[in-house]
């Protein structure tokens, strides 16, 4: 059974409004990767050249970004670096951390070996103010996974549905629950020992964990949301996508309007900062 985005929409009870078409895409960027240093764990790449070309790259010879933004398929790297692009679910800071320098060979990007490993945890906190704290905690104290990504209840609804974990698994969810998502890759047996020991240091808060099936499922189907939108659009819904980087000391925005549906997500965790997303769907004017 595949995904069903107009499926999801009417669940929310969100009424469409007027069907839409988004503008055309541009086509994607030529281009790819020129040269990889090896010993420097560098990439000479293409600015102009799409993020997921040069990654498709890198992988073939056994090399990666890491976490990339949304959208990345046809992203430039210009665009990424200039704007710092955030991953869908990462930590620390947005795409500007991988430049190293540029000339007019190329724009270097700092790249890392594929993993041997990886491993998964789903974590539920009791609310998304302690789901943030959660994040707080783990970045401070240096056990932040790789992919982490904080959902509170709304949004876990969406990406569990687009995940296709079943009815059984979302209804363990309480209204004010909050779904932490954590993947941590490295050498084999010490991304299971990394995720172990972040899901550890979540116990004061309440966190009960779910194991890795539900991480797992989320990890290969997250491009399901993030390409929602033309679907929605054109059955008549709007898909909007915000976010904001906040330090720890500032207070959470509530984000809900009236006649819509809101879905929080916070990712790129750092010792001073967070960053929080927000999802909206809303019938088309």
């Amino acid at each position: 059974m595949s995904w069903s985005p107009l499926d999801w929409a009417r669940s929310t009870g969100i009424e469409p409004g007027a069907p839409g078409t988004l503008p055309p895409l541009d086509p994607t960027p030529p281009g790819g990767v020129i040269s990889i240093d090896r010993r420097a764990q560098l990439a000479r790449v293409q600015p102009t050249a799409a993020l997921g070309a040069i990654e498709l790259e890198l992988r073939a010879a056994g090399w990666t970004l890491g976490p990339l933004p949304e959208n990345s398929e046809r992203m430039p790297v210009v665009s990424a670096v200039a704007t710092d692009a955030s991953s869908l679910a990462g930590s620390g800071t947005g795409f500007l951390s991988h430049r190293y320098d540029e000339s007019s060979q190329g724009l270097r990007l700092r790249i890392l070996p594929m993993p041997e490993a990886q491993a998964g945890c789903a974590v539920l906190l009791p609310d998304f103010t302690r789901g943030i704290e959660a994040l707080r905690l783990l970045a401070q104290r240096d056990r932040l996974p790789e992919e982490t990504l904080l959902l509170d209840r709304n949004a876990a609804g969406l990406w569990l549905s687009a995940a296709e974990v079943g009815s059984q698994t979302e209804s363990l969810l309480r209204p004010e629950d909050a779904l932490l998502l954590m993947v941590a890759q490295g050498a084999s047996g010490v991304a299971s020992e990394n995720i172990a020991r972040a899901a550890a240091t979540l116990t004061d808060l309440g966190a009960e964990t779910l194991g890795q099936d539900v991480a797992q499922a989320w990890a290969a189907t997250r491009e399901r949301v993030v390409t929602a939108t033309p679907a929605l659009v054109a059955a008549g819904w709007e898909f909007e996508r915000r976010e904001a980087r906040r330090t720890w000391s500032d207070p959470i925005a509530e984000a809900r309007q009236s006649g819509s549906w809101v879905g929080m997500e916070a990712t790129g965790a750092n010792a001073h900062s967070v960053l929080l997303r927000a999802r909206r769907l809303s019938a088309a004017s």
